[in-house]
């Protein structure tokens, strides 16, 4: 299969619940990359009190992340139960609901807990995707339309640095953990030639107990019907 999530494959064969500490490794990852991703509702830009940027998972074509994870409610409000008082339980779901991260409303002291038991709390985790294109394809909006789990694309084109997925599957092999693999990158992103590209941004929902090999082949039934650009992309994904 072309389309790779380009991780170790004991890591690509987990659900996205197992997953969990890898993709948060990440994504949390203050990485220095010479390209900054905004998209949607821009307006929102001058109303936010907090601008919260993710690194994504490197691919073979583009990249991946998981700007939103889900969890389950009942499961969540059993554990908060156990330590926080109903009014104060109520008030931390209703804030979950209405959008806000759930680190910046669960008291610093039971944080490690949830994160700990998090394997059992998530339920499902929105995808994004964004693979860069040799060309616009007129049929682009009926062949997204067949892929499975897709709910929403758009294309834009932006100043990006792409890099040959070989190079990063490189630091991949030489690396001993998650921070010297995405300080690696760091270094070869940087010196990156920068091109104007053509990207197709994918969005979805996937349920906890997806692997991400499944959906990696999934998304390789869309590249193999879009003239899609075999590179690997970095950026700050600024989630508004």
């Amino acid at each position: 299969m072309d389309y790779e999530i380009i991780l170790p494959l004991k890591v690509r064969t987990l659900t996205i619940a197992k997953a969990y500490k890898y993709i948060e490794a990440i994504q949390s990852y203050p990485g220095d990359w010479s390209l900054v991703v905004v998209t949607g509702n821009v307006e929102k830009l001058k109303k936010a009190r907090f601008l919260e940027g993710i690194t994504p998972l490197p691919t073979t074509y583009g990249a991946l992340c998981f700007p939103e994870l889900y969890l389950n409610d009942e499961l969540l409000v059993a554990m908060l139960k156990e330590k926080l008082d109903e009014e104060e339980v109520v008030g931390i779901i209703k804030a979950i609901n209405r959008g806000e991260r759930i680190h910046r409303l669960i008291p610093r002291s039971l944080l490690r807990e949830v994160e700990q038991r998090m394997t059992d709390l998530i339920a499902g985790a929105d995808f994004e995707v964004f693979i860069p294109l040799e060309e616009i394809t007129k049929e682009l909006d009926e062949i997204v339309k067949r892929i499975n789990l897709i709910e929403y694309f758009e294309l834009f084109k932006t100043s990006a640095f792409p890099v040959e997925p070989e190079l990063v599957e490189e630091i991949l092999d030489r690396a001993y953990h998650v921070g010297e693999y995405l300080s690696g990158l760091e270094k070869i992103f940087d010196e990156a030639k920068e091109e104007e590209l053509d990207i197709l941004r994918v969005e979805g929902f996937i349920k906890s107990d997806m692997k991400l090999k499944e959906l990696e082949e999934t998304l390789q039934s869309l590249v193999d019907q879009v003239p899609a650009k075999r590179v690997t992309l970095m950026f700050t994904r600024v989630i508004l």
